[in-house]
């Protein structure tokens, strides 16, 4: 394993654990309304997490069905940086067989940075743009090289009801499919009083040399169980599978912390969250 792989595994490590234990000087009362990727769906929204908030994500996918019989795990530190600036560093590992054996092991590292242009008005959706970037993964259940994406991001609200869109360009070796184009459509909305939200979305991949699009639908929900922590699980379906005749389903369950560094991050408790 290359200082790479050890410093991400490192700063996962020490996220995880310090979000565990460290003092309860950040607040999430409104954490169960954000669409965050992959918690549940593969669309999200245009807000950053709050200005020097940190956030440990932990979750898991499996597939189900005759085209895929694997399954994912992650776990994601991220901050608010800077003002409307959210950092992110991420591992992930993977389950699958391999000529008929199971095998497990790491899929990709990867980092991210997403910028806030704008929040939403009366006249105009806030806007948000992401850069990521992936690893090769380990004893052959990633991707073989590098991966480099953009993503523009919108989202709007109508009263209770908030819609989001994500365009985006992945470039990849032809060994990992390709380049292609990615589009997604979702909603969130809240339920009661009960720190609950349903969201749902329908997220393409359109390969740009050869291969077939690629079409998931994603149905799921967020629950704030504490103030700073939210539960969230969904079911998923890869449509294009099912056209040919190969039965696909996804469960995703995850859970995320948010969590203060002391002298950085003043946070008042609730009910007014406020990042100083």
């Amino acid at each position: 394993m290359n200082r790479a792989w050890y410093a991400v595994l490192m700063l996962t490590t020490v996220g995880f654990w310090g979000a565990l234990v460290w003092p309860m000087t950040a607040v999430a009362q409104e954490d169960f309304r954000s669409a965050d990727l992959d918690r549940p769906i593969r669309v999200e929204d245009a807000y950053p997490i709050k200005l020097r908030e940190w956030e440990i994500e932990v979750g898991a996918r499996a597939e189900f069905g005759e085209g895929d019989d694997a399954q994912e795990a992650l776990v994601e530190l991220k901050t608010g940086l800077f003002l409307n600036t959210q950092v992110g560093l991420e591992l992930a590992g993977r389950r699958a067989k391999v000529l008929g054996d199971n095998e497990v092991g790491v899929e990709h590292a990867g980092a991210h940075v997403l910028y806030n242009f704008n929040r939403e008005t009366w006249s105009w959706p806030a806007f948000s743009a992401r850069i990521d970037v992936e690893s090769p993964g380990r004893d052959g259940l990633g991707r073989e090289e590098w991966s480099f994406s953009g993503k523009a991001i919108a989202t709007r609200s109508f009263d209770r009801l908030r819609l989001h869109s994500n365009v985006g360009y992945t470039a990849a070796d032809r060994v990992d499919d390709g380049d292609y184009w990615r589009v997604g459509l979702a909603f969130d909305y809240p339920l009661g009083l009960f720190s609950r939200s349903i969201m749902g979305d329908v997220y393409a991949e359109f390969p740009i040399d050869e291969g077939d699009t690629r079409v998931w639908t994603e149905f799921g929900m967020r629950w704030q169980l504490t103030n700073q922590g939210v539960l969230d699980f969904g079911l998923g379906a890869r449509l294009d599978e099912w056209a040919d005749g190969e039965g696909n389903v996804q469960v995703v369950l995850g859970y995320s912390r948010v969590f203060g560094v002391p002298v950085l991050t003043a946070t008042p408790r609730y009910p007014n969250p406020r990042i100083d």
